[in-house]
């Protein structure tokens, strides 16, 4: 029998979990940390609202459209590269956001960051689970979880933080020491491990960036200019027309980047469709909700920080227990009970915001839901990774990651539709006016993850080690 310690060495365990983790928590946390700084940014660049928003989305749509190629790349190249590689450029474009003087700088940075940012996540999952025997994967998942979400919850912290005490700067001044510091070790402590040696699928990554650039455009700026508007029609119908020739292409593609048969899998399928509804669910909901604590109920940006994190600061105390959990009764209650948890807790309070509900009363359903992101966030990525064969893994985690932010982008944009259609900013009721129908919407989203949780299987975990990737160089 092969000893699963000799193929699994506890030591680079331990060291890929790390140096995997907070590479995602450094990436997760520029996602809402620049969040805080965009009235700062209005003054010092001159930007517009266009502008502002583009500091944003930019760092979406790039890491959203870079995922699937940063897979691909490394199932042929080297997982441990790529994902140093990612976390290089993201570095690089850190320091030159920091040095931007104005706000089309900043948003070209953004993008590049997003790009970087997009392989090195991709890469991340893979890298833990060429580590992790299957068995174990659960609570490896659960450790990454705990720290990605320390992420979303510390990014308007530590804006506010950074943007009270410092300059606006050093929000990202602040990821080059730190992705110096990760470039190095991953290099020391990461076995470097392919794929299936596949071809670059280079009319797929085309394909792929249009469709999603095309519908992520259309669905950010709809609200504000229009959804009639003839960029916003020819966005949704483009990008439409160009996932549809992408999932034709994959099927006749020698070398496709998103092998169709995959989904084939109803875990993997479950996984993905439950992981699309809770990135909409969480950043719809945050972006909204913060602005309700800052704009209905008078909040400093630091305050909003704070305020937020009954809701998304639990995750380093329950997603380690989740993923453990996992281990032993399988992903699908686990899924199916936090995304519930989410959903009762922010339908609770889309029922009892007004202008004059104060904070108090949000306290245990934002406990709630806080509970549920939890659970659901490191089961949802272990039931999708722990459904694919090692081999797999690269493509399996660029294209659950792929599905997750772009969920995101939809929540945001369902979130800012609602909103503008039902409410304004003009003054505190009327901005709860367009909160509450908007968090109703996100709350039956959520509501569908549900449903699609019930299609992931229970694993059938065989002790005996799996096929190892094969190794490239062992440090």
């Amino acid at each position: 029998m092969t000893d699963v310690s000799s193929q699994f060495p506890k030591d680079r365990q331990r060291w890929t979990l790390i140096l995997a983790s907070f590479a995602s928590f450094m990436v997760g946390l520029d996602v809402l940390v620049v969040t805080t700084a965009l009235p700062t940014l209005h003054e010092e660049l001159g930007a517009g609202v266009a502008g502002l928003g583009w500091t944003v989305n930019a760092y979406e749509l790039g890491f959203a459209a870079f995922i699937l190629t940063g897979a691909a790349l490394g199932d042929r190249f080297g997982r441990r590269n790529l994902f140093v590689a990612g976390i290089a450029i993201f570095t690089l474009a850190s320091a030159v956001c920091a040095l931007s003087t104005t706000i089309e700088t900043l948003i070209a940075a953004r993008a590049a960051q997003g790009i970087g940012g997009g392989i090195a996540i991709a890469l991340a999952l893979a890298v833990i689970t060429d580590a992790t025997p299957p068995q174990e994967r659960g609570a490896a998942f659960g450790i990454w979880g705990a720290i990605s979400g320390v992420a979303v919850a510390a990014g308007p912290l530590v804006g506010g933080l950074v943007i009270q005490g410092f300059a606006w700067q050093w929000i990202f001044w602040l990821n080059v020491p730190v992705g110096i510091a990760l470039i190095v070790l991953s290099m020391m402590r990461i076995a470097d491990t392919r794929g299936a040696v596949r071809g670059i699928d280079v009319v797929g990554l085309i394909l792929s960036t249009l469709g999603v650039f095309g519908i992520a455009q259309s669905l950010i700026r709809g609200g504000d200019v229009g959804w009639t508007e003839p960029t916003i029609l020819i966005g949704f119908i483009g990008g439409l027309i160009a996932l549809v020739l992408f999932v034709y292409w994959q099927t006749k593609a020698p070398s496709p980047m998103m092998p169709i048969g995959m989904f084939a899998n109803l875990s993997f399928t479950g996984g993905c469709i439950a992981g699309f509804v809770l990135a909409a669910a969480l950043y719809g909901n945050g972006f909204v909700f913060a602005q309700y604590l800052q704009l209905a109920e008078g909040n400093s940006p630091l305050g909003v920080g704070l305020r937020m994190l009954p809701w998304v600061g639990l995750a380093i105390f329950i997603s380690p227990i989740a993923g453990k959990l996992a281990d032993k009764m399988g992903e699908r209650p686990l899924v199916i009970i936090g995304l519930l948890l989410h959903a009762i807790g922010f339908g609770a309070i889309a029922f009892m915001a007004d202008a004059g509900t104060g904070y108090g009363p949000m306290i245990f359903p934002l406990l709630l839901a806080g509970v549920g992101v939890s659970i659901a966030f490191p089961t949802v990525a272990s039931a999708v990774m722990r459904s694919v064969n090692p081999m797999e893994a690269g493509i399996a985690a660029g294209v659950s990651n792929t599905v997750r932010q772009v969920g995101a982008v939809f929540g945001v944009a369902a979130a800012a539709a609602t909103f503008t259609a039902t409410g304004g900013y003009g003054n505190p009721e009327s901005f709860v006016d367009g909160f509450t129908p908007a968090t109703i919407v996100l709350t039956v989203i959520t509501l569908v993850g549900v449903l699609a949780a019930f299609i992931i299987k229970r694993p059938e975990f065989d002790m005996a080690p799996s096929p190892e990737p094969s190794p490239i160089r062992e440090n």
